[in-house]
Protein backbone atom coordinates (compact mmCIF):
# COMPACT_ATOMS: atom_id res chain seq x y z
CA UNK A 1 0.00 0.00 0.00
CA UNK A 2 1.23 3.57 -0.68
CA UNK A 3 2.27 6.46 1.96
CA UNK A 4 -1.41 7.87 0.51
CA UNK A 5 -3.53 4.82 0.41
CA UNK A 6 -2.46 4.43 4.53
CA UNK A 7 -3.57 8.44 4.84
CA UNK A 8 -6.74 7.54 3.65
CA UNK A 9 -7.56 4.41 5.54
CA UNK A 10 -6.41 5.98 8.63
CA UNK A 11 -8.53 9.35 7.69
CA UNK A 12 -11.27 7.70 7.33
CA UNK A 13 -10.87 5.64 11.05
CA UNK A 14 -10.49 9.40 12.04
CA UNK A 15 -13.79 10.63 10.78
CA UNK A 16 -15.95 7.71 12.19
CA UNK A 17 -14.14 8.23 15.89
CA UNK A 18 -14.92 11.78 15.33
CA UNK A 19 -17.77 11.85 14.06
CA UNK A 20 -20.00 8.76 15.35
CA UNK A 21 -22.99 8.55 13.09
CA UNK A 22 -21.89 10.74 10.28
CA UNK A 23 -23.11 10.20 7.15
CA UNK A 24 -19.74 8.87 6.05
CA UNK A 25 -19.83 6.43 8.99
CA UNK A 26 -23.40 5.38 8.23
CA UNK A 27 -21.75 4.39 4.59
CA UNK A 28 -19.29 2.41 5.89
CA UNK A 29 -16.95 3.74 3.14
CA UNK A 30 -13.31 1.27 3.22
CA UNK A 31 -10.25 1.83 1.96
CA UNK A 32 -9.79 -0.58 -0.83
CA UNK A 33 -6.29 0.21 -2.83
CA UNK A 34 -4.11 2.79 -4.44
CA UNK A 35 -2.12 1.85 -7.56
CA UNK A 36 -1.56 4.10 -11.00
CA UNK A 37 -2.44 6.96 -9.74
CA UNK A 38 -6.77 5.53 -8.69
CA UNK A 39 -7.15 6.01 -5.09
CA UNK A 40 -10.43 3.33 -4.89
CA UNK A 41 -12.68 3.44 -1.88
CA UNK A 42 -15.96 1.13 -1.09
CA UNK A 43 -19.54 2.46 1.06
CA UNK A 44 -22.71 0.57 1.27
CA UNK A 45 -26.11 1.94 0.49
CA UNK A 46 -29.07 1.30 2.71
CA UNK A 47 -33.07 1.16 1.75
CA UNK A 48 -33.80 4.50 3.44
CA UNK A 49 -31.23 5.79 0.73
CA UNK A 50 -34.03 5.56 -1.77
CA UNK A 51 -36.13 8.43 -4.08
CA UNK A 52 -39.60 7.42 -4.65
CA UNK A 53 -38.25 6.16 -8.57
CA UNK A 54 -36.12 3.20 -6.12
CA UNK A 55 -33.14 3.97 -7.13
CA UNK A 56 -30.53 5.95 -4.38
CA UNK A 57 -31.87 9.83 -4.30
CA UNK A 58 -29.53 12.15 -6.11
CA UNK A 59 -28.27 13.84 -2.85
CA UNK A 60 -26.92 10.92 -1.78
CA UNK A 61 -25.40 10.10 -4.98
CA UNK A 62 -23.76 13.27 -4.75
CA UNK A 63 -22.59 12.65 -0.82
CA UNK A 64 -21.06 9.56 -2.19
CA UNK A 65 -18.37 11.49 -4.55
CA UNK A 66 -18.31 14.49 -1.95
CA UNK A 67 -17.14 12.10 1.16
CA UNK A 68 -14.82 9.89 -1.47
CA UNK A 69 -13.12 12.97 -2.67
CA UNK A 70 -13.29 14.51 0.71
CA UNK A 71 -10.88 11.86 2.35
CA UNK A 72 -8.52 11.62 -0.31
CA UNK A 73 -8.06 15.79 -0.50
CA UNK A 74 -7.59 15.95 3.39
CA UNK A 75 -4.62 13.38 3.21
CA UNK A 76 -3.17 15.35 0.14
CA UNK A 77 -1.71 18.35 2.89
CA UNK A 78 0.37 17.81 5.57
CA UNK A 79 -0.98 18.51 9.04
CA UNK A 80 -4.22 19.02 10.77
CA UNK A 81 -7.19 21.09 8.75
CA UNK A 82 -9.90 21.02 7.16
CA UNK A 83 -10.59 20.26 3.30
CA UNK A 84 -14.38 21.04 2.25
CA UNK A 85 -15.61 21.14 -0.72
CA UNK A 86 -15.64 24.52 -2.54
CA UNK A 87 -17.29 23.54 -5.99
CA UNK A 88 -19.18 19.89 -6.94
CA UNK A 89 -19.71 19.08 -10.12
CA UNK A 90 -21.89 15.72 -10.39
CA UNK A 91 -22.64 13.61 -13.64
CA UNK A 92 -25.66 11.10 -13.34
CA UNK A 93 -25.20 8.25 -16.35
CA UNK A 94 -27.20 5.24 -14.55
CA UNK A 95 -29.28 4.82 -11.78
CA UNK A 96 -27.71 3.25 -8.19
CA UNK A 97 -29.54 0.77 -6.56
CA UNK A 98 -29.70 0.95 -2.72
CA UNK A 99 -29.25 -1.70 -0.30
CA UNK A 100 -25.95 -2.16 -2.71
CA UNK A 101 -21.70 -1.70 -2.05
CA UNK A 102 -20.55 0.84 -4.23
CA UNK A 103 -16.89 0.84 -5.73
CA UNK A 104 -15.84 4.67 -5.86
CA UNK A 105 -12.46 5.45 -7.77
CA UNK A 106 -10.92 8.93 -6.91
CA UNK A 107 -8.36 10.73 -8.97
CA UNK A 108 -6.12 13.54 -7.95
CA UNK A 109 -6.20 16.26 -11.30
CA UNK A 110 -3.75 18.91 -9.07
CA UNK A 111 -3.21 20.00 -5.92
CA UNK A 112 -1.58 23.90 -5.22
CA UNK A 113 -1.04 25.80 -2.11
CA UNK A 114 -4.73 25.34 -0.69
CA UNK A 115 -6.84 23.85 -3.92
CA UNK A 116 -6.81 19.97 -4.64
CA UNK A 117 -8.45 19.23 -7.60
CA UNK A 118 -10.01 15.62 -7.77
CA UNK A 119 -12.36 13.38 -10.29
CA UNK A 120 -13.78 10.04 -9.66
CA UNK A 121 -15.97 7.78 -10.70
CA UNK A 122 -18.65 5.50 -9.15
CA UNK A 123 -20.27 2.23 -9.98
CA UNK A 124 -22.33 -0.75 -8.11
CA UNK A 125 -19.40 -3.26 -6.82
CA UNK A 126 -21.63 -5.73 -8.68
CA UNK A 127 -21.20 -3.67 -12.09
CA UNK A 128 -17.51 -2.44 -12.14
CA UNK A 129 -18.01 -1.81 -16.13
CA UNK A 130 -20.83 0.51 -15.34
CA UNK A 131 -20.11 3.75 -14.39
CA UNK A 132 -23.22 5.70 -12.71
CA UNK A 133 -21.95 8.31 -11.64
CA UNK A 134 -18.83 10.69 -12.58
CA UNK A 135 -17.70 14.49 -10.80
CA UNK A 136 -15.03 16.47 -9.91
CA UNK A 137 -14.36 18.53 -6.78
CA UNK A 138 -12.64 21.53 -5.47
CA UNK A 139 -11.73 21.39 -2.04
CA UNK A 140 -9.85 24.08 0.30
CA UNK A 141 -7.29 23.20 2.70
CA UNK A 142 -7.76 25.32 5.48
CA UNK A 143 -4.81 24.37 8.58
CA UNK A 144 -6.65 23.71 11.92
CA UNK A 145 -4.50 22.25 14.55
CA UNK A 146 -6.40 20.40 17.28
CA UNK A 147 -9.70 20.32 15.15
CA UNK A 148 -10.74 16.44 16.19
CA UNK A 149 -9.90 17.01 19.89
CA UNK A 150 -13.21 16.31 21.66
CA UNK A 151 -13.67 19.12 24.21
Amino acid sequence: MTDLGEKVRRRITEVNAAAPGSIAEMMNFRFESCANGDIVLTCQTMPWMRNPAGTLHGGLCATILDQAMGFVSYCLKAGEGIAPAVHLSVDYHRPLRPGERVKVTVRVVSVTRNLMNLTAEACQESHPEKICLSGSGVYFFKPMPNCYENG
